[in-house]
């Protein structure tokens, strides 16, 4: 008699659920008895909707087991050819075995997997591959829970005119994006929510990177980009359609140790100066906000606290994970506790794309719920920035 697949453990569940991929994967390997690249590998394979590591071999489901749910939405959005796609990726299935899957689910309205299909399994006692499958599960009853609509089918005209998407990336936000220390190349989670956008349109993508989140803006409303990650403000607004937002993040301000400012509140005084990076979303924010304070225009973010203490000024605004960092690299300087203001980071695309921004906003939603967001912040090592909840219906 065959053993019963082992079900997801609560821990694991729990995990996940709060967003700790690295929690997540110790929990698995204690289970499982795989190495760490093993399990990591696996894990965000799935994550991405990409083929796992090697070393599957296969094994029949059980009787009425659901198709994981990556591939059912791809089969309820009509795209048959790209739930097979994903559903071999995850699976290792031979293209006829996952051609008959789909094709048999497609038939049935409560969506089974008919007896006999042979979906992978990870090397191991306990096999990996019932983690994965436990976890499409979860995903899947997350997204049904949070309420979230299947996305459309994908208006590749609108959202890559060219052929190609190209990704504004802005290095201005170290929350977003960096360039790799070994590399050059970019690196963040804006990074692969570009790539995986890509992926699901068949596209390739042409990242674009700017030094300062107004550069981005320029891109986005002369169409020079097709998608860009920037802070939602009614002024940005006016140029672009933006997503319900992916990310949180907060401002912060920097002074001084002797500086006799000690709480936010006591910034905004006619004889205080603040620098803010030119068309940041704290520049946009403040310029709206301030009763009294003067602002200064540095030309980029990260270049807000050297312009601060070439000049004299006497506060400095930015990302709260930036200012930590000046912080530490300028001595004499100091953050003040809390925070000024809340950054909603969302995708932006050109405006007249409004078939595109409601794939975004639905793509956005999915990257939210599957955990693929969580997981691409930890493995930046991003701390400080907290996924965005659920957007109202």
């Amino acid at each position: 008699m065959t053993d019963p697949a082992p079900s997801l453990p609560q821990p694991v569940q729990d995990a996940l659920q709060r967003g700790n991929l690295v929690e997540a994967i110790k929990l698995m390997r204690a289970d499982t008895g795989l190495d760490l690249k093993e399990t990591k590998d696996a894990l965000e394979a799935y994550m991405r909707g990409e083929a796992p590591a090697t070393g599957f071999a296969p094994k029949p489901l059980p009787t009425g087991a659901p198709l994981p749910a990556q591939v059912q939405q791809a089969l309820d959005q009509g795209n048959k050819i790209e739930a097979v796609r994903r559903l071999r990726g995850l699976t290792g299935m031979g293209l006829k075995e996952a051609k008959d899957a789909v094709d048999a689910a497609g038939m049935d309205s409560a969506t089974t997997l008919r007896e006999g299909l042979s979906p992978g399994e990870v090397r191991g006692p306990n096999g990996i591959w019932w983690w994965l499958v436990a976890l499409a599960v979860l995903a899947a009853a997350a997204f049904a829970l949070l309420g979230c609509a299947s996305a459309p089918q994908a208006p590749v005209a609108e959202l890559a005119p060219s052929g190609k998407l190209k990704a504004a990336i802005n290095f201005g936000n170290p929350i977003l994006a960096v360039k790799d220390a070994a590399t050059g190349e970019p690196r963040g989670v804006s990074v692969d929510l570009s790539r995986e956008l890509g992926r699901r349109l068949g596209m390739p993508v042409e990242l674009v990177t700017f030094a300062s989140a107004g550069k981005v803006v320029e891109a986005v409303r002369d169409a020079q980009v097709d998608i860009a990650f920037v802070a939602i403000d009614p002024v940005r607004g006016t140029d672009m359609l933006q997503t319900p937002p992916y990310v949180i993040i907060e401002g912060a301000y920097l002074v001084r140790k002797d500086s006799p400012i000690q709480r936010n509140e006591e910034v905004d005084q006619a004889a205080n100066r603040i620098v803010v990076g030119n068309g940041s979303a704290y520049d946009l924010y403040l310029t709206r906000e301030l009763k009294a304070a003067k602002l200064v225009k540095a030309s980029t973010s990260p270049a807000v606290t050297d312009v601060m203490v070439a000049q004299n000024v006497e506060v400095a605004a930015g990302v709260k994970q930036q200012m930590e960092a000046d912080a530490k690299r300028v001595p004499g300087l100091r953050l003040l506790p809390g925070r000024f203001m809340v950054i909603n980071q969302a995708m932006g695309l050109p405006k007249g794309r409004e078939a595109g921004a409601r794939y975004l906003a639905a793509f956005v939603e999915e990257m939210k719920a599957s955990g693929f967001v969580a997981a691409a912040l930890a493995r930046h090592g991003i701390q400080g920035a907290a996924v965005a909840p659920p957007a109202a219906r």
